[in-house]
Parts: C-alpha cells; sequence; structure tokens
C-alpha cells in the first residue's frame, strides 16, 4: 500500500494512479508483497530544508530524501519499507530545466526514492551503475521517458 500526502494545492499536478502504478511494478520488480506499505509525503522546499538538515546535517534543499524504517506491521503482516519526502518546488524546477514533465520529474525521484529503500545506493560507481540500470529500467516499464537520473559525482 502506498500512503500519500500531498497538499491539496499540489494534487492537481500530480497523478496519483500513475505513483501507484509505479509503487505496485517497482515492488513486483524485486519480489516485494503487494502489502508492502511506504509512505510518500510531497512536500516545499523549506520543509525538505529542514529534514535534510535535521537527519543529513546538510542545509540545502534537495529534491528527494528516503528514510528506510522496515519493519513488519503487527496488525496488517506486512512489510512497511519507510518514508520517502519529494520537494514539490524542486521538482517542478528540475523539470522546467530539463524541459520534461512535472510527473515524469516526480516519477522518477520517487523510484530513486524507493530504491534507497529497498537498499540501492550511488556512493561508488559500482553502486551507482547498478541502480542507474535498476531505476532506468523501471522508468521504461512504467513508460515514464527519464533515463540516467542519478548522479555520481568521482570527488
Amino acid at each position: 500500500m502506498l500512503n500519500l500526502i500531498i497538499p491539496s494545492s499540489y494534487t492537481k499536478e500530480i497523478n496519483q494512479s500513475r505513483l501507484g502504478a509505479a509503487y505496485r511494478f517497482s515492488l513486483s520488480s524485486f519480489g516485494l508483497e503487494a502489502n508492502t506499505t511506504t509512505t510518500l509525503r510531497v512536500t516545499n522546499n523549506r520543509t525538505i530544508r529542514e529534514f535534510n538538515r535535521a537527519w543529513r546535517d546538510e542545509n540545502s534543499v534537495t529534491d528527494v530524501l528516503s528514510f528506510e524504517n522496515s519493519f513488519i506491521d503487527p496488525e496488517t503482516g506486512g512489510k512497511y519499507l519507510g518514508d520517502i519526502i519529494i520537494s514539490f518546488e524542486k521538482a517542478r524546477q528540475q523539470a522546467q530545466a530539463s524541459g520534461h514533465s512535472l510527473q515524469f520529474e516526480i516519477e522518477m525521484l520517487f523510484v530513486h526514492g524507493l530504491l534507497h529503500l529497498i537498499g540501492y545506493d550511488h556512493d561508488s560507481k559500482e553502486q551507482w551503475q547498478e541502480m542507474t540500470k535498476l531505476q532506468d529500467e523501471i522508468m521504461e516499464k512504467i513508460n515514464n521517458p527519464l533515463r540516467g537520473g542519478i548522479q555520481y559525482n568521482e570527488d
């Protein structure tokens, strides 16, 4: 199950059924049960900056944050993966700069966050290649044209 927390001012610009489909496809791709739960919160730059500062000690706006909180829900018996937060404002800015739709950007950020919750990361070049490949495969399957959306810095 996907718990969506989206302010009413953003709901007209976000196709929630496409997010649900991306979620279901991602779960099945990784062999996770259909009753696996995740929460997606769409927020503004100010709020995501506060989360980024509190949890990552970075005082900057980011596009997506993932908080793994994996446990089995005693009421449903289903797995809870964790929480994903996306900045609507940052996603809109990135979509406009790249010339694609806001919906596609939010879907890509959501899948990226899900991959982190499942255990993928992009700290090394090898991890980055694997995570990029998986993200691109999911994007293709959900008819989202965005590819290569994971940045890798070789510092």
